[in-house]
């Protein structure tokens, strides 16, 4: 019976999938990423992406009306 060994594919010859909107780093497959609007972004853009565009909703504890 003959062996034969299955290649994984090569994570450093891996083309880009997508790109981030904000950064333009370039996203692998597998890469955490998040959608939005169209938009893709990455895990370190996202959060600042999404309190800027919260920022109409912001207040302080007391001032904001019920």
């Amino acid at each position: 019976m003959r062996y034969i060994r299955k290649k994984q594919p090569d994570l450093q010859r891996a083309a880009p999938a997508e790109e981030c909107a904000r950064c333009g780093r370039e996203l692998y497959p597998g890469n955490p990423c998040w959608r939005f609007w169209g938009r893709t972004l990455c895990e370190d853009c996202v959060v600042p992406w999404l309190l800027r565009e919260l920022a109409t909703h912001r207040g302080r504890a007391g001032e904001v009306e019920p």
